[in-house]
């Protein structure tokens, strides 16, 4: 899979990975590091979130394997979560600070990607500050807060709509040979871009 925009479409989009699809966003993601004035299509966002699933999966089973593999030599009758993980050692250290570091590496091109993803559906950034400060409030609520809990769902479930919206229409795009802007969803009839006609009326 490929990048699926012309030249033309990645200056609009201030993106030169506009529309990427595949392993492609993965090189999209890391080269719009610290790019949060362009734009990014759902599919350049939604290949870094499958990709980022998997590699969270793969590190929870690899994890799994390790305190399985280190409770194997403990004595059943008195293990403990303290002491699987101190059976562990230096790995869990090891383990723990890559998890770190790779969730520091990945923050502000996630963050860009979020904003960049927002702009191209027609959505101002500041809603995701928004999201952040209503999410973040609830930290300061009773944990068994029913009204927590709904904040953080409508938050999350606000995100999920938002990255879903289709793209909007890059601005100062020309059309091409057959008068049709190249930057459209096939499945959006350009004739409603189009200028309204005056009609004439009989004498």
């Amino acid at each position: 899979m490929a990048i699926k925009s012309s030249a033309q479409e990645q200056a609009a989009a201030n993106n030169k990975y506009y529309r990427a699809t595949g392993f492609s966003t993965i090189k999209a993601f890391f080269g719009n590091y610290f790019n949060f004035t362009g734009r990014s299509s759902r599919s350049e966002y939604w290949w870094v979130i499958l990709f980022g699933a998997i590699l969270s999966i793969v590190a929870m089973i690899g994890f799994i394997v390790a305190v399985v593999g280190s409770a194997i030599g403990l004595d059943p009758d008195t293990m403990s979560p303290a002491k699987i993980f101190g059976h562990m050692g230096i790995g869990l250290v090891i383990f723990l600070l890559l998890v770190i570091l790779v969730a520091l590496v990945l923050l502000v091109p996630s963050l860009a990607l979020l904003i960049r993803r927002y702009r191209d559906a027609g959505i101002p950034w500041w809603i995701y500050l928004v999201q952040l400060l209503i999410n973040a409030s609830t930290n300061f609520m009773p944990k068994d807060s029913t009204v927590a809990s709904l904040l953080s769902w409508a938050v999350s479930l606000s995100i999920l709509i938002l990255t879903l919206l289709p793209s909007k229409p890059l601005p100062n795009l020309p059309a091409d040979d057959t008068g049709t802007r190249s930057d459209l969803d096939s499945r959006i009839d350009p004739n409603v871009f189009a200028a309204p006609t005056t009609s004439v009326a009989p004498q």
